[in-house]
């Protein structure tokens, strides 16, 4: 059995949840917007959603590695866009491009989205969420995070991209 986290902050309305919110499990996923692994666990994700309907919930939480020089400025983008009601939009664009993450790129996705430019672009520069984004990192490592992806599905931990199959059989445990 898998370890069972020891501090997983609770999922507050600060949180990004996809799904309903009174669903019977709840997946916390820590991630990183240019991690090759997060990549490619986003669409496993998406597929639980879609298999899972209203029985599961997937609340995203950041968790820029360092040594990623764009995690960070699309977690700042990825909230400043969550300002004007798209997260999730944007959040499944970033996944969906890791190979063009950066400023220009943000813009562009920004107005594909068609959100309030100026809005967005005082948010981002101004790196208004930075605290939140780093009471996020904190939150994951103190539930045992140390690298991307890190999930808790019911506070279960599930370590790294794993396949679609893998993170179904936990899933069905837990309904």
């Amino acid at each position: 059995p898998s370890p069972v986290a020891g501090n997983l902050p609770a999922v507050t309305d600060d949180d990004h949840v996809r799904g309903n919110s009174d669903a019977p499990v709840t997946i916390v996923e820590y991630s990183d917007f240019e991690c090759p692994f997060c990549g490619r666990f986003h669409p496993t994700m998406q597929q639980v959603m879609t298999t899972y309907g209203d029985n599961v919930r997937w609340v995203y939480r950041h968790f820029p590695l360092s040594f990623h020089p764009q995690a960070q400025p699309t977690a700042l983008a990825s909230e400043c866009a969550s300002e004007q009601g798209k997260f999730w939009e944007f959040a499944d664009v970033m996944f969906a491009n890791q190979e063009q993450l950066g400023a220009d790129f943000f813009k562009s996705t920004a107005q594909s989205l068609n959100l309030n430019m100026d809005q967005f672009n005082d948010c981002v520069s101004s790196q208004k969420y930075l605290s939140k984004i780093n009471a996020q990192m904190s939150g994951g490592s103190s539930a045992g995070v140390n690298g991307t992806p890190g999930s808790f599905v019911n506070g279960q931990a599930v370590s790294g991209a794993v396949p679609f199959e893998s993170l179904k059989a936990v899933i069905d445990q837990q309904l």
